[in-house]
């Protein structure tokens, strides 16, 4: 507008220059001509980052104030592992024909959010002839949408039905310890494409955990497996949680490249939930496992920040504990550990409250509910408590 205004005053042209001009401007526009120019030339700045750059966009951080993500769940929260292809005897309280009720536990431990482990390639037979996975929970292909008419799958189907009725939700957990994981079975991208496809779309999930343990860890299966993760979510805008094991020195090399494989693809990580237990001889003669745990998670808020910077993401610290989440296994695992104690899991759920991870969990809730036998928990529910003083104090 002022351009043109400045050629249709002949009278203000001398000699026809720009500095003639601009001379004999009124003191208004002399000052605000350099204030447009400039805003001009920074618009165009932005356009040519934009479309330079498009990836520094990608992955943009959920602000840590706020409190819930996309999917609606809350941004800090604490949701217990649990195996819902453990059979649990027809007679119990908790048993839909064999099946853990996710319904009565919500009722009776408070928890409204489950992480449920696991499905896996069918354990006799993990592709069919086309090269399709063939998947069930626990790795039973019984326990699967092919047999709708299985008792037990009926029960399973039910409890996650029973959990959404009174307003809780879950996310489904692929691999586990047992049996190999979808991206070993298969190196093929879509048909890993297909596979978590029907997950999302047969249990209508907004979130989904791999669980990618040490016999899983294959570099190479997850750059592919990545690949998959990653056009899946585009298409379906699911949100991703790694679940890996950790050190208390925290991540090893093999991890960090399971991380890196997820994030060169381009995955949205909306959390890396570390496995804090099974540590052997990795802990100091003076601390115990909830101090290691403590110590683990500190030791990877460091690691975490760098990974991310290497891929043009700058985190703070918050930002980082907004994106960790740490799972300590409960009461006794074997010979080869201690037992996880109750005073051991404050350890872990104080330093949580402390930083706001974005998640705390427990292997398992069929061991605090008792719906196994553990030798060293005589008492339901007594880890849900500690648990869930996370969701009760933290610093939100």
């Amino acid at each position: 507008m002022y351009i043109s205004n400045l050629f249709s005053q002949d009278k203000n042209i001398k000699e026809g220059t720009m500095k003639n001009i601009f001379k004999n401007l009124s003191p208004y526009k002399r000052r605000y001509i350099p204030i447009y120019i400039i805003m001009s030339i920074t618009f165009l700045l932005e356009l040519i980052l934009i479309f330079t750059f498009p990836t520094i966009t990608h992955n943009i951080l959920v602000d840590p104030n706020n409190t819930s993500k996309k999917s609606g769940w809350p941004t800090r929260l604490s949701a217990p592992y649990i195996d819902m292809s453990s059979w649990v005897e027809p007679i119990s309280a908790y048993s839909l024909n064999g099946a853990p009720d996710l319904g009565k536990l919500c009722d009776e431990s408070g928890f409204k959010y489950f992480n449920l482990g696991f499905i896996q390639p069918d354990q006799n037979n993990p592709l069919e002839t086309d090269g399709s996975i063939r998947w069930g929970w626990g790795g039973y292909y019984l326990l699967s949408e092919a047999n709708q008419t299985n008792s037990q799958y009926q029960g399973i189907k039910q409890s996650l039905a029973n959990l959404k009725e009174r307003g809780g939700d879950f996310t489904i957990s692929i691999g586990g310890q047992a049996g190999d994981a979808p991206w070993v079975v298969s190196q093929n991208q879509a048909n890993l494409e297909n596979f978590y496809t029907e997950i999302i779309e047969t249990y209508e999930i907004k979130r989904l955990d791999l669980d990618i343990e040490e016999s899983n860890q294959d570099e190479d299966q997850n750059i592919i497996n990545a690949k998959a993760i990653k056009s899946v979510q585009d298409k379906t805008n699911i949100e991703i949680t790694l679940t890996i094991p950790i050190m208390p020195t925290g991540w090893e090399q093999k991890q960090i490249k399971l991380i890196n494989a997820y994030l060169d693809a381009g995955v949205d990580i909306t959390l890396i939930n570390s496995m804090t237990m099974c540590y052997g001889d990795g802990v100091y003669s003076n601390e115990d496992y909830g101090t290691a745990s403590v110590r683990a998670i500190t030791n990877s808020i460091t690691q975490m920040k760098e990974i991310y910077s290497n891929h043009g993401i700058e985190l703070t610290d918050d930002q980082a504990y907004l994106k960790t989440g740490a799972t300590f296994s409960i009461g006794y695992e074997s010979n080869l550990y201690p037992v996880f104690t109750l005073d051991m899991a404050k350890s872990v759920v104080n330093d949580a409250i402390k930083n706001n991870y974005g998640l705390v969990s427990m292997w398992s809730m069929g061991r605090d509910a008792q719906l196994e036998s553990n030798s060293a928990i005589s008492t339901k529910y007594n880890y849900s408590k500690i648990l869930q003083q996370y969701d009760k104090n933290s610093n939100n």
